[in-house]
C-alpha cells in the first residue's frame, strides 16, 4: 500500500505541477516574448496553436488530479474528515470544473471570435486570463496543503 500512496501522490504532484507550471511558462514567459518579437497577427496564430496543445495537456492534468485525489481521500485518508482533505477535494475539483469550462466552452468562443473579429474577443481573452490565474493560485494552495 505504501508504494501505491507513492504513486497517487506522484500523479496528484505531477498534475498540479503541469497546470501551475504551464499557466506560468505561458502567460508570464511565452507570450509577451512572442507579442514582442511578432506581427499581431502572426502572434496570434502562434499562441492559438500553443493554446491547442495547451489544452491537451490541461485535460490530462485536470483528469489526473481529479483521479489520484479521490483515489487520495478514499483509499489513502480512509475518507477522512479532516479540514485539510477535504479543502483539497474542493479545491480539485474546482480546478477539474474551471479546466474544462475553459477548454470545452470558453476556447472554442475564443477562437470563433478571434476568427471573426467579434466585438467580445476582448472580453473572452480577459476571461480567459482571469480563469488561469484562478487555476494557477488554487494549484499553489494545493501544492501547499500536499
Amino acid at each position: 500500500m505504501a508504494l501505491f500512496g507513492v504513486l497517487i501522490n506522484f500523479l496528484k504532484l505531477s498534475a498540479l505541477l503541469v497546470i501551475v507550471g504551464s499557466t506560468i511558462t505561458i502567460g508570464a514567459l511565452a507570450a509577451p516574448v512572442i507579442f514582442k518579437g511578432l506581427a499581431r497577427e502572426e502572434a496570434a496564430r502562434v499562441m492559438i496553436e500553443i493554446f491547442a496543445r495547451y489544452d491537451v495537456w490541461l485535460k490530462f492534468a485536470a483528469i489526473s488530479l481529479l483521479i489520484s485525489s479521490i483515489l487520495k481521500f478514499f483509499l489513502l485518508d480512509n475518507l477522512s474528515l479532516n479540514p485539510v482533505s477535504i479543502i483539497s477535494l474542493a479545491i480539485v475539483l474546482i480546478i477539474t470544473i474551471i479546466s474544462f469550462y475553459e477548454i470545452y466552452a470558453l476556447s472554442p468562443q475564443i477562437l470563433d471570435a478571434y476568427k471573426n473579429s467579434a466585438d467580445n474577443f476582448q472580453h473572452l481573452h480577459s476571461l480567459s486570463e482571469k480563469i488561469h490565474k484562478m487555476n494557477f493560485l488554487l494549484g499553489l494552495v494545493l501544492l501547499f496543503l500536499a
